[in-house]
């Protein structure tokens, strides 16, 4: 509890807002970092980072206070940071990877000794523990590999409500196993334990108030309350009944001055000034440098306990903006919150169906200011917040958690973006890239327009192909597609078997729309390229994307279209067989891939495009073609043609027999005039007669 320092009046400049984010002192700065109320605080001694616990979220800074990444905390959550299930875990913390990951096959431990077991538990990173009605495990991480321990020998030991008196016990209420006797021989983690934000615990304040603007006269259980209190509570009190009156008294905004070493930083605290005394009730100190030695202090705003009392939403609107997580550091510990120069300030958004409680999160990477020069470091924002949660009755309003994101500058190169719509799913991931020289026209065309800069990722269906999506800049009314984007689902993120329907779906129907009509052309080979070139689902969609093409050759081929199917070819080549080539997945699909190249024969020699006809038999025909395994007679049959106009007789004379192996007549090759030079040729004569 403090007074109130005698002194002239500080001037409104001098003492700023904490939410306004410009306290500082000569030395140091006072910097929000994330709005919302501040469940708990972990120090990772290894990475020296911080994970705060918030709005449902898990959110790793820096010691600086700039953030990293942000994980909805996810099922199964120890107070390791851990999450260990019978079935998978999970280490984001520790890792930075969200995925989750099989166990190495289990380990008896039933048969070492106390001493044993103890020891094997001391080596591993990371120990939790678990039981059911008939066994025991133990869980163990360590470098990056995690396995089961059975320990069913010591079931009666183990302790999967382990509780301790900690600050997160009662707020979070995650998962705490132990084992009677044994006690980790290292943490990988460690809470950060809240303390008064205006003492530090020596009786030595950190803090001064030289000022109070009163606010709001506050009545405790409002005016009902304290009526109540007057009459009835004045009497129960005179007949001995025990307990207090509600109070009434000021609250305002403090002109404070926190001490941290030598410096001093002022600015406004929203608290109550009760009996003539300074408290800050809902503001708390956490100092992590006992874990991690220099490290800067934060402090915390949060909500009164009382919201859903009389009288609390009236407060609240006074200290609302201040709501929120805090770090003292050095002056410039940190650039600018923009990111590099060149684009305009921006930010990324997400549209598509609603993602309910889970955030559409994105790492973003930035293109070079200029060539020669590094790229920005890739920031973490969200595209989109999670749904609000609903306030039920007699329950206090909810406050949103949100970070302070940096202000984003840098044209952006890549997205890759994370989302999910329930706990039982793993983070569905989309790596967007974008290209360079078309993205940074964009920006700069519509640098300067009347709304917002926006980049906008068009997600119409959140378990859909990457065909339907789209990216887009706008700013007010105007916007400039980027249609060269990139997408692609990554890291083996699991597509349903409804979306890859759909996908070859819209294959199938642009396939029969081109053959209505050549116009339609355009977007059949569009919507090839986004399936071939969707890193995740091309191994599965191989065989299809390689049949329409088939089919729309020989459908071309057959109207002697040649330009339309030298287009398809050209583009096969070029923006499809690269990325899926190696999928050689069934007979279909290899039989197709003859299909192409024997119907691009076919017509390539005849319109004088060598060129083409060369690149298939280097690519789809390639040194490792075996004429004996054939079982297409048409593309033997095409083979020897163009062996004999490219005049090589012994591949041509193999390739007659095979065709001939596969029903070819001799009168076809003899009237062929692309045989004419060997037309008296008796080795021609003898492969084209030979009975079959």
């Amino acid at each position: 509890m403090l007074s109130c320092a005698a002194g002239a009046k500080p001037s409104p400049q001098e003492y700023p807002r904490l939410s306004e984010n410009l306290a500082a002192s000569p030395n140091l700065q006072v910097r929000k970092v994330l709005h919302g109320e501040v469940e708990g605080l972990f120090a990772l001694p290894r990475t020296q980072q911080l994970v705060a616990v918030a709005g449902g979220y898990l959110w790793k800074f820096t010691a600086q206070g700039e953030l990293q990444d942000t994980l909805r905390v996810p099922g199964g959550i120890h107070t390791s940071g851990i999450v260990f299930t019978p079935h998978y875990y999970s280490d984001w913390v520790y890792s930075g990877d969200r995925r989750r990951k099989p166990y190495a096959p289990t380990v008896d431990g039933n048969r070492l000794s106390q001493a044993e077991l103890f020891a094997e538990l001391d080596r591993a990173e990371h120990v939790e523990f678990g039981r059911n009605d008939t066994s025991a495990w133990a869980y163990l991480l360590s470098g990056g590999k995690a396995w089961i321990l059975d320990i069913t020998r010591q079931r009666d030991k183990v302790d999967t409500y382990c509780r301790q008196r900690t600050h997160s016990a009662e707020k979070l209420g995650w998962d705490a196993t132990c084992l009677g006797g044994y006690h980790p021989a290292r943490k990988g983690w460690t809470e950060i334990e809240p303390g008064d934000f205006d003492s530090t615990g020596q009786d030595i304040s950190r803090v001064k108030v030289v000022d109070f603007d009163r606010r709001r006269l506050h009545l405790e259980e409002g005016l009902s309350g304290q009526l109540l209190g007057a009459t009835v509570g004045v009497a129960l009190k005179a007949l001995g009944v025990p307990g207090n009156l509600p109070s009434r008294y000021w609250f305002g905004d403090a002109h404070t001055q926190l001490r941290v070493g030598r410096e001093v930083l002022k600015f406004k605290a929203f608290i109550p000034k009760e009996d003539g005394q300074f408290r800050f009730p809902n503001m708390a100190w956490w100092d992590p440098s006992p874990v991690l030695p220099g490290a800067n202090p934060w402090f915390t705003v949060h909500p009164r306990s009382y919201l859903h009392h009389p009288g609390e939403e009236a407060l609240l609107r006074h200290y609302e903006k201040d709501i929120g997580l805090y770090l003292v550091r050095p002056r410039g510990a940190v650039p600018g919150q923009a990111m590099g120069r060149g684009a305009g300030a921006w930010r990324p958004v997400f549209t598509g169906p609603s993602t309910r409680s889970y955030a559409v999160s994105a790492n973003v990477e930035f293109a070079a200011a200029r060539p020669g020069e590094a790229a920005a470091p890739a920031a973490h924002t969200w595209l989109r917040s999670p749904d609000e949660r609903k306030r039920h009755a007699g329950m206090g309003p909810q406050i949103p958690v949100q970070a302070l994101w940096p202000v984003l500058q840098t044209v952006p190169s890549a997205l890759t973006l994370h989302w999910r719509t329930s706990s039982e799913e793993e983070d569905t991931q989309l790596r967007i890239e974008l290209p360079a020289s078309e993205t940074r026209a964009a920006f700069e065309r519509l640098q300067g327009g009347k709304g917002p800069l926006e980049l906008v990722v068009q997600v119409p269906d959140l378990e859909g192909p990457t065909l339907g999506m789209s990216v887009l800049l706008r700013s007010g009314s105007l916007q400039q597609a980027l249609p060269g984007a990139r997408m692609a689902y990554v890291d083996n993120t699991a597509r349903p078997a409804s979306a890859r329907k759909a996908s070859v779906q819209a294959l199938r129907d642009a396939n029969a729309a081109a053959q209505r009509s050549p116009g339609a052309l355009p977007a059949f080979l569009q919507i090839a390229q986004d399936l071939a070139q969707d890193l995740q689902r091309v191994q599965g969609d191989a065989s299809d994307i390689t049949h329409a093409y088939a089919q729309l050759i020989n459908h071309f081929n057959g109207r002697e279209d040649f330009a339309a199917s030298s287009r398809l070819v050209r583009h096969y080549l070029a923006q499809v067989y690269p990325s899926m080539g190696k999928y050689q997945r069934d007979d279909k699909q290899v039989y197709n891939v003859g299909v192409i190249a024997s119907q691009t024969l076919a017509f390539a020699m005849r319109t004088n495009e060598r060129d083409l006809a060369e690149a298939v038999m280097a690519t789809l025909i390639g040194p490792g073609f075996d004429p004996a395994v054939q079982t297409n007679g048409t593309l033997m049959y095409n083979l020897s043609c163009y062996y004999a106009l490219t005049g090589d007789k012994a591949r041509m004379l193999e390739a007659i027999a095979n065709a001939r192996r596969l029903g070819k007549q001799p009168a076809q090759f003899l009237r062929d005039t692309d045989f004419d030079r060997y037309r008296q040729d008796a080795e021609f004569l003898q492969a084209v007669n030979a009975p079959t």
